[in-house]
């Protein structure tokens, strides 16, 4: 039992309690069907997926990469290492963000990128066109066709809150009474009443006076997963070498802090923070991770100086970007200029694509207000091996470490030992905020609907697993206690 749950309890004060489910199934993204001819690998399904309608109650992991690390003396070729990945983001769906396109004064040009691993949707179309074999943008690996080429590698659990939940209803001082939770017998009670105001104005002073007038107490969050190698070996290798590493990870983003500054030249406040971390280049962080190193081929040790320009040199070895699973940042900082923007004086993110990196449309001469933006750099590949990934210390200034642990787990030829029972609690422990009711389009009165995004929920968990050498299932269960206050 919790303090504050002994403190309510010796107070003999009763609070609603509601354990809300995480997800614990996914979309079909790997056919179970028997594969034709010699192909023994995971082909992707090409049906469509629907919540509750071809749902499978595991997600499997991802290859990310695959690298040879040397000559096959038995079987000829090469004996290749791969890296596997398989996460969850606590709370809704991660979509990939629509960016600003467009240019005015303080706006930003070098757009905000994702703090979190872009989720896979639960509702997945069907695949009427086999998908290329080349790589998809998450991945090095190509693929045969099917969902798996639209595959991220990571699911939302969700846990945070749900919408439908008459129970949460209940709960909130801000949403109307639930006639399915309110009978007769608890008419006396504080939850037979809705004292909340029923216009915008009211809402807003009620909000003011009493920030938490509208909040949640939120424990924690305990899962249960079950994860599984699922690699079988071929007859001809030994056992013993199929014992694979997996890297449990639970992360959760930092924001940046945020100042206030004085223009005084414009005599005027501004608000001044740095960019959110960027999951896909600031992941990872270490000293040894060099351009020089394996980060980029095109870079080496000892060579001179050129006249050259875009030729990479031994001046630029020593540099150390910060990195994601396939991408890395430039190792040149460009920095904001522009002094009305709220991230003036803090550095960009890389933009990916040539055509958000332009301040206009590209088409004016150099100073003009047309000009292509000089300071716009494009996301680069880096060149890691899977081992370099794995190993990785985390860029623990952007992301916050809550568990880091090196597993062993072998294949499904060893029987028991290919199964593993991780049970994790991840702790919130706090009051969660909500803005109360939604205000009626042009009017001051109030929907009958509750605003359900927290307020003050800075960043939400991820949880990854990097497997190498073998690919792996989760099974997963578990919930999110949320209480009255």
């Amino acid at each position: 039992m919790s303090f504050r749950s002994r403190v309510l309890d010796a107070l003999d004060i009763h609070k609603t309690t509601v354990k809300l489910q995480v997800n614990e199934t996914f979309p079909k993204i790997y056919s179970e069907d028997q594969p034709t001819g010699d192909n023994s690998g995971l082909v992707g399904s090409t049906q469509a997926t629907t919540r509750g309608t071809n749902h499978v109650p595991y997600a499997v992991s991802k290859t990310l990469i695959n690298t040879k690390i040397g000559p096959n003396p038995v079987g000829g070729g090469s004996f290749k290492q791969s890296l596997d990945v398989l996460g969850f983001v606590v709370g809704k769906e991660i979509d990939e963000p629509s960016w600003k396109t467009t240019s005015s004064p303080g706006d930003n040009i070098a757009q905000y990128k994702n703090m979190y691993p872009i989720t896979t949707p639960a509702t997945l179309a069907e695949v009427t066109t086999l998908a290329s074999s080349s790589a998809d943008g998450y991945s090095r690996e190509g693929h045969a066709g099917g969902q798996d080429s639209n595959y991220t590698g990571f699911h939302f659990l969700n846990g945070i809150y749900d919408s439908a939940s008459n129970e949460l209803k209940h709960m909130r001082k801000s949403a109307m009474p639930v006639p399915d939770m309110t009978s007769s017998a608890i008419l006396t009670d504080s939850h037979g009443h809705k004292d909340w105001p029923n216009n915008a104005i009211d809402q807003h002073h009620l909000l003011n006076e009493n920030p938490y007038a509208d909040s949640l107490y939120y424990g924690s969050m305990k899962l249960s997963m079950l994860l599984t190698g699922i690699t079988v070996p071929d007859a001809a290798e030994s056992a013993s070498n199929h014992r694979g590493m997996v890297r449990l990870l639970i992360l959760r983003p930092r924001l940046p802090s945020i100042k206030m500054r004085w223009d005084g030249v414009a005599n005027q406040p501004h608000i001044n923070m740095g960019y959110p971390p960027h999951w896909d280049t600031d992941l990872f962080y270490s000293k040894r991770r060099t351009l020089g190193g394996r980060m980029a081929e095109s870079v080496h040790t000892n060579v001179a100086n050129s006249s050259v320009t875009n030729v990479n040199h031994a001046d630029e070895a020593h540099l150390t970007p910060t990195f994601g699973l396939l991408h890395r940042a430039d190792a040149e900082p460009v920095i904001d200029n522009d002094v009305e923007s709220m991230h003036y004086g803090h550095r960009k993110p890389v933009v990916e694509t040539p055509a958000v990196a332009q301040q206009g449309d590209g088409t004016g001469a150099a100073g003009s207000e047309n000009a292509p933006a000089l300071d716009a750099v494009l996301a680069k590949d880096h060149d890691f091996t899977s081992y370099d990934v794995l190993t990785a210390p985390i860029n623990r200034s952007k992301y916050a470490v809550v568990v880091d642990k090196m597993v062993t787990l072998d294949t499904l030829h060893h029987g028991v030992a290919s199964k593993r029972i991780e049970n994790i609690i991840i702790p919130f422990n706090k009051k969660i905020k909500f803005p109360g009711r939604k205000q009626t389009t042009g009017a001051g009165t109030l929907q009958g609907d509750t605003i359900d995004e927290p307020l003050n929920m800075e960043s939400r968990p991820i949880i990854m697993m990097l497997s190498m050498d073998q690919k792996i299932s989760c099974q997963i269960t578990g919930y999110t206690t949320i209480t009255e206050c």
